[in-house]
C-alpha cells in the first residue's frame, strides 16, 4: 500500500528532521532517544514493511510502551518522515562535481551512474522506501542532500537549468523501477510456475515465436545468462537505461 510523506504535524516534523526539537525533560537520563526510536522503526520496516510499523511495535522493539515514545515522536506520521530521511544518510556521496568548464567530459557521467547505483542499492536494502510516494517530499536534510548532489553534477554537465527537472525525474524513475523489478523478480522465482506456463503457452499459441519474434529473441538471450538470469537481465536493463538517459543529456550539452 502506498504511503504519503508529510502526514504528521508540519512544525513538529520539520523540527525533528532538522534537529530543532526540544528533548523531553524527565530527569538527567533519558529513557531512549529519537534516534533509537527511528532505528528501531527502520529495523521493523526492513523485516515486515511499513504495515508492521506502529508505535506499539516500535515500543516492543525497544522494550518500552508505545505511550513512552510519544514524548519523543508525536506519532506514526512524523516517524515515517524521520525513517525515510534517516536511511538516506546511508546514500554515499558520488564524489566532487566536475571542475567548471570540464563538465562535458566523462567524469560527470561516471558520477551520475554511481549515484543511481547507490540509490538503487539503498532501495534494495530498504524495500519499504518504494512504498512511500515521491509525490510529497519529506524535506529532511539527508533526502535534500542526496538530491542536491545529483543536481550539482547535472549543473556541471552543462545541462540547461530548465531541463534538469526532466533529467532528475527520468533518473529517479529508472532507479525506482529497477529496484522494484529486482525485488519483485526475486520474489516471483518459481521454476515450476514457468514450466507450466511455457507448456500451456505452447499449446495455446503454437505460432507465438512467429508472431512475436523480437520478444522471443530477447527471452532466448536472457536464457543464456547463466545462474540467476533474471538478476543479470535486470542489471543490464538498469545500466542500459541509465546510459540511454546520459546519452540524451550529452546531446543537450554539446
Amino acid at each position: 500500500m502506498t504511503e504519503y510523506a508529510g502526514q504528521g504535524d508540519p512544525g513538529r516534523t520539520l523540527a525533528l528532521l532538522w534537529g530543532k526539537a526540544a528533548g523531553p525533560k524527565r530527569g538527567p537520563r533519558q529513557a531512549t532517544s529519537v534516534e533509537e526510536i527511528v532505528d528501531a522503526a527502520v529495523r521493523i520496516a526492513d523485516r515486515h514493511g511499513l504495515d508492521g510499523v506502529t508505535m506499539r511495535a516500535v515500543g516492543q522493539e525497544l522494550g518500552r510502551t508505545a505511550m513512552s515514545l510519544y514524548t519523543y515522536v508525536p506519532g506514526r506520521g512524523e516517524l515515517l518522515d524521520l525513517m525515510y530521511d534517516s536511511v538516506h544518510q546511508d546514500l554515499g556521496t558520488i564524489g566532487p562535481a566536475p571542475t567548471k568548464g570540464r563538465g562535458r567530459g566523462a567524469s560527470w557521467r561516471k558520477a551520475v551512474t554511481h549515484w543511481c547505483t547507490e540509490l538503487r542499492d539503498l532501495y534494495l536494502t530498504h524495500p519499504w522506501l518504494l512504498q512511500i510516494s515521491a509525490a510529497r517530499p519529506v524535506l529532511g536534510p539527508h533526502e535534500q542532500a542526496a538530491l542536491e548532489t545529483l543536481l550539482a553534477v547535472l549543473a556541471e554537465s552543462g545541462l540547461p537549468l530548465k531541463e534538469r527537472p526532466a533529467a532528475t525525474s527520468a533518473l529517479f524513475s529508472v532507479v525506482q523501477g529497477a529496484a522494484r523489478q529486482r525485488i519483485e523478480s526475486a520474489n516471483a522465482q518459481d521454476p515450476e510456475w514457468w514450466r507450466a506456463r511455457a507448456q500451456a503457452l505452447a499449446e495455446a499459441a503454437p505460432d507465438f515465436a512467429e508472431r512475436f519474434p523480437h520478444s522471443v529473441a530477447i527471452a532466448a538471450r536472457q536464457a543464456t545468462l547463466g545462474d540467476r538470469p533474471w538478476e543479470r537481465a535486470a542489471e543490464e536493463a538498469f545500466t542500459g537505461a541509465i546510459n540511454l538517459i546520459l546519452e540524451g543529456i550529452t546531446t543537450r550539452t554539446t
